[in-house]
C-alpha cells in the first residue's frame, strides 16, 4: 500500500528536484573561430588564441607560421603553415584545447592532390586520450580552393595532430571553428546534503 506524502515533504521533494535540475544546467558553450587574419605575415603562431581555448605548435624542430596569400580561398589573407624560418606547409600541425571541444571544422587549403584522395592523416584525443589514429583527411575541391574537413562527429576533442602530408606543396589552415564548454556537476558537500535531506523525509515519513 502507498503511503501519501504530506504536503511538507512533497515540497521538500519539489524543491530538490528544482535545485538539482538548475545545478545540472549546461554553462554557456563558447564559440570560436580563428581565422589568423589579426597577426602578421611570417608571425609564430603558438598562444595568441589561449584565450579561444587553442593553441598550435609543430615536431621535429618546425614551427606554425602565418602566411598571407590571398589567393588561396579561405578567408583570406592569413592562413598557417609548417616552416622553420619560412613556410613548407608540409610539417606536423597540432592544435591542442584548454578544455574538450565539440563541432570542430576548418579548412585546409592549397592541395594539389586528386579530388577524393587523402592530403594528411589526422590523431585524435579525446579528453586526453587517443581515440582515432590515421583518420584519412579527404580533397574535396583542390585547386587551391578550401578543402573542408568536419569534424563534429567527435565530441570532446583535447587534441588533433595531423601529419603524413602527401600533397607535394604542403598544405595551410584556416578557419578553424570549434564550440567548448562543460556541464556544471552537483557539488559534493550539496549531494550529501540532499542524500540527508532524503533521509529526514523518510524518517518523517514513517
Amino acid at each position: 500500500m502507498r503511503t501519501k506524502l504530506s504536503t511538507p515533504i512533497r515540497k521538500l521533494t519539489v524543491n530538490v528536484a528544482a535545485a538539482l535540475g538548475i545545478l545540472a544546467v549546461a554553462a554557456p558553450a563558447h564559440a570560436a573561430v580563428i581565422t589568423f587574419d589579426g597577426l602578421a605575415d611570417g608571425n609564430v603562431v603558438t598562444n595568441q588564441f589561449a584565450a579561444d581555448g587553442i593553441t598550435f605548435s609543430s615536431a621535429g624542430g618546425q614551427q606554425i607560421l602565418i602566411t598571407a596569400q590571398p589567393s588561396y580561398q579561405s578567408t583570406p589573407p592569413n592562413f598557417i603553415c609548417t616552416g622553420f624560418a619560412s613556410i613548407n606547409c608540409t610539417g606536423t600541425v597540432i592544435f591542442s584545447f584548454s578544455a574538450p571541444v565539440n563541432n570542430l571544422q576548418f579548412d585546409a587549403v592549397g592541395n594539389q592532390n586528386a579530388i577524393g584522395t587523402a592530403f594528411a592523416l589526422a590523431d585524435i584525443y579525446q579528453n586526453g586520450i587517443l581515440t582515432v589514429s590515421n583518420l584519412a583527411l579527404l580533397v574535396s575541391l583542390g585547386n587551391l580552393q578550401a578543402d573542408h574537413q568536419d569534424l563534429s562527429a567527435y565530441n570532446d576533442i583535447t587534441q588533433l595532430v595531423i601529419h603524413d602530408n602527401t600533397d607535394g606543396a604542403g598544405t595551410g589552415y584556416d578557419t578553424i571553428s570549434f564550440t567548448q564548454g562543460v556541464v556544471s556537476e552537483v557539488p559534493e558537500p550539496l549531494t550529501l546534503s540532499l542524500f540527508g535531506a532524503g533521509l529526514a523525509g523518510a524518517a518523517a515519513m514513517r
